[in-house]
């Protein structure tokens, strides 16, 4: 809002890379909010195969969990095509364990963003293999290792610059309370404390 709103050029395309909890929390976020058309789109889940009927588990973990309940709107499987639908969008599910392997370009991804909910990788060089043809973008969930910028929203994110093409989240716990100790800081300041 304000001066300071993004504007935005269309949608622009979502990978995720796992589809664990966060990541299928992630799915519930992401298509929740598609209704304009102008955000982020979830358009791909790349995951391991795990049995015959994954695509049929992968829809019902995403349709209940234990702690958000139920997912607000339909999901339907196209096994045919490795999709689910989800309030009538498309996610491809692709089944690849190396990131190196998958061409996004060739299911019509560009420009996206892959969020990588894996853990598996936590370095620029690990996390830079998600740097594929239609991969402009990679974010880890968790926090990174090296010289990777940890970002927590509204304390450091105005350190992202336009040329940072791997990025990664912080933990939970710092995210949960890095937030308001900076609140306190720059209000009153803090001069020791324990977390």
């Amino acid at each position: 809002t304000g001066t300071n709103k993004i504007a935005t050029n269309g949608p622009r395309d979502v990978v995720l890379y796992g589809f664990g909890r966060i990541g299928r929390l992630l799915a519930r976020l992401l298509i929740g909010k598609t209704g304009s058309g102008n955000g982020l789109r979830l358009r791909v889940v790349v995951v391991r195969k795990s049995s015959d009927n994954d695509l049929a588990k992968r829809a019902s973990l995403w349709r209940r969990d234990s702690v958000h309940g139920q997912f607000h709107g339909t999901i339907a499987v196209d096994e045919a095509n490795d999709v689910i639908i989800a309030n009538g969008n498309e996610v491809k599910i692709i089944y690849s364990s190396d990131p190196t392997t998958v061409d996004y370009t060739a299911y019509g991804i560009k420009d996206a963003i892959l969020i990588d909910n894996t853990g598996k990788w936590t370095d620029r060089e690990g996390l830079s293999k998600h740097l594929r043809p239609g991969i402009s973008k990679v974010v880890l969930t968790a926090p990174g290792k090296g010289d990777l910028k940890n970002i927590v929203y509204g304390v450091n994110n105005d350190t992202i610059s336009a040329d940072d093409n791997v990025l990664t989240c912080a933990s939970c716990t710092t995210n949960a309370i890095v937030p308001p100790l900076k609140a306190i800081h720059d209000r009153f300041g803090i001069e020791h404390g324990h977390v």
